[in-house]
């Protein structure tokens, strides 16, 4: 699908997506996403997790296993697959909970209609405390699920909204995760960077939306716009590393 994008001086580009490889591109040359870039950064919580899912799976199964339900092969199988599974369930409360919020902001701008409240528990208490931030603050809508490109480092994205909050101009972006972890701030800034360009204006603070996904708690933080040089320069940081990787890849292939 293709997305045309005016810059504020005028200048227009087409984005070009594809939604089954979440790949970009401009002008037939691939461009990286933001979160592909931010991949480059380990994320050492993810393998203690991951043991902890197996784990837990197991003891769940000790039973069956000791009453000969489940053979070794089958709790191998399970203990290896517990976390895919954990994690396509966040994965389907995260995509509801971000849909829900895509087509109310779509609704506030005038398209499309207002969207019903989901059956799930989880789903649904995100949704209230996304609705009660937006009472608590003066919210007012830009955009929704915008596509976006840097022409001057060539990586694009997707920004789950664009808005004034209280007054100041900038990004927000929805997580569905157990805490806000610091390379969220990065992304931020990197979308950031790209709304200044289409829309000429500073990008003065953005905020960072967090639904819990086990319980549908709900966390705001507003990255105020004094970080965001700094910010984008670590981000900048990571995008130089990404590059050469990629030319070295590219080198052996």
């Amino acid at each position: 699908m293709e997305h045309p994008i005016t810059f504020h001086d005028g200048t227009e580009k087409t984005l070009s997506f594809r939604e089954d490889k979440h790949w970009y591109s401009v002008d037939g040359d691939y461009v990286p996403s933001v979160t592909t870039i931010l991949n480059v950064i380990s994320k050492p919580a993810l393998m203690p997790w991951a043991v902890k899912m197996g784990a837990d799976w197991f003891e769940s199964n000790c039973e069956s296993f000791s009453n000969a339900e489940l053979s070794i092969k089958d709790m191998v199988k399970g203990i290896k697959g517990a976390y895919r599974k954990k994690s396509q369930d966040a994965l389907n409360i995260g995509e509801a909970v971000h849909a829900w919020c895509e087509q109310a902001i779509k609704f506030k701008l005038g398209e499309g209609a207002m969207p019903s409240l989901p059956d799930n528990a989880i789903v649904r208490e995100s949704i209230e405390n996304f609705r009660d931030w937006t009472k608590e603050n003066d919210v007012k809508w830009l955009s929704s699920e915008e596509k976006v490109y840097n022409r001057k480092y060539k990586y694009a994205g997707t920004v789950d909204a664009v808005a004034e909050v209280n007054g100041t101009f900038g990004v927000i972006d929805f997580k569905t995760s157990k805490r806000l972890y610091d390379e969220y701030d990065l992304q931020v800034s990197a979308y950031g960077e790209t709304i200044e360009d289409i829309y000429g204006r500073d990008c003065e603070s953005s905020w960072l939306l967090r639904f819990d996904k086990e319980n549908g708690s709900f966390e705001a933080r507003e990255l105020k716009g004094e970080d965001h040089a700094e910010n984008f320069m670590a981000f900048y940081g990571a995008l130089s590393l990404y590059n050469r990787l990629t030319v070295l890849k590219n080198r052996r292939k």
